[in-house]
């Protein structure tokens, strides 16, 4: 997707609609039962340096173990539940903020009402960030 840019060669602005997105995810059980919505991304918008989307989880949903090399960060935005970093257990609920870093190994538990949070790393794309999952990796 070309990145449309003004007279200063500056990006332009876009808007992207959630609703219009479909899910994707939740069916992989070496990722967990997450899905996930995309909403920057280069391959689908005309953006660069930015990846950010929407991870949703029903009842007792989970992200399982696994790093990247890309730092990221979560928002909660609906829900609640338990993202556990190198071992720490962090609560994640409507506007609490979780720094990952790069490397570290996290997961995510929803509570019994599910949970649902914005994520974002430094990337053009979400398919450069690649996802090493620890159970593969033991097995």
């Amino acid at each position: 997707m070309e990145i449309q840019v003004d007279a200063f060669g500056r990006a332009e602005a876009f808007s992207v609609d959630m609703g219009l997105l479909e899910r994707e995810g939740g069916h992989d059980p070496a990722f967990g039962s997450v899905t996930w919505r995309t909403l920057i991304c280069a391959d689908r918008t005309p953006s660069r340096d930015m990846v950010l989307g929407i991870a949703e989880f029903g009842p007792q949903g989970t992200l399982l173990p696994h790093r990247h090399t890309h730092a990221e960060y979560y928002l909660g935005l609906s829900g609640e539940g338990v993202v556990t970093v190198e071992g720490q257990a962090h609560r994640i609920a409507p506007g609490i903020a979780l720094y990952l870093p790069s490397e570290a190994e996290h997961s995510v538990l929803a509570g019994p009402e599910g949970l649902s949070f914005v994520y974002g790393f430094a990337a053009h794309r979400f398919e450069e960030v690649q996802y090493r999952f620890s159970a593969a990796v033991a097995g």
